[in-house]
């Protein structure tokens, strides 16, 4: 694992989280999750800092072939933090897969491991309409905990994503 390269889900990982697949223990389940290919190791190990060991959870997952290196390194904006995904000023409907893989990551950026469940749910739908209830029990969760505003946000965010059908 090297730590100044980003992490993406593999094939196999993104499976292991839609079928919540045995063997895998709640603390590199959680790990995974947070892994979008977006945020670089540090990022990961402030997110993740409650499970334990950041570098440890991520070698398992790799050595399983769960995760696996993005391409290039995470773009810095100014200030060295990672850059934040900027929702297209176009609604254009998205495939489901994609719709997904944004809620998932906007979902865990603002919750962090309490957003897993919610994930797990977003990413077990099968068609738009289930992934649109999903989101909306997101929403719900989001207000309750992060406020109004925080799920007013994440709504609009997701509307500008959402999948076709």
């Amino acid at each position: 694992m090297n730590k100044d390269l980003t992490y993406r889900k593999s094939t196999l990982g993104s499976e292991a989280i839609a079928k919540r697949q045995p063997g895998l223990g709640p603390k590199q389940r959680s790990m995974l999750i947070l892994i979008d290919g977006k945020k670089g190791f540090d990022e990961l190990s402030r997110l993740s800092a409650m499970l334990g060991d950041a570098a440890q959870l991520m070698q398992e997952l790799e050595s399983a072939g769960l995760i696996e290196p993005v391409s290039q390194a995470v773009p810095a904006a100014a200030g060295g933090a990672p850059a934040t995904p900027v929702a297209p000023a176009a609604t254009a409907a998205l495939p489901l897969p994609e719709a997904k893989r944004f809620a998932v990551r906007l979902l865990t950026d603002t919750l962090g491991p309490m957003a897993e469940e919610l994930c797990i749910a977003i990413e077990g739908t099968r068609t738009a309409a289930d992934f649109m209830n999903a989101v909306n029990r997101a929403e719900g969760l989001l207000r309750q905990v992060k406020g109004a505003e925080a799920a007013r946000q994440f709504n609009a965010a997701v509307a500008a994503h959402r999948p076709a059908g």
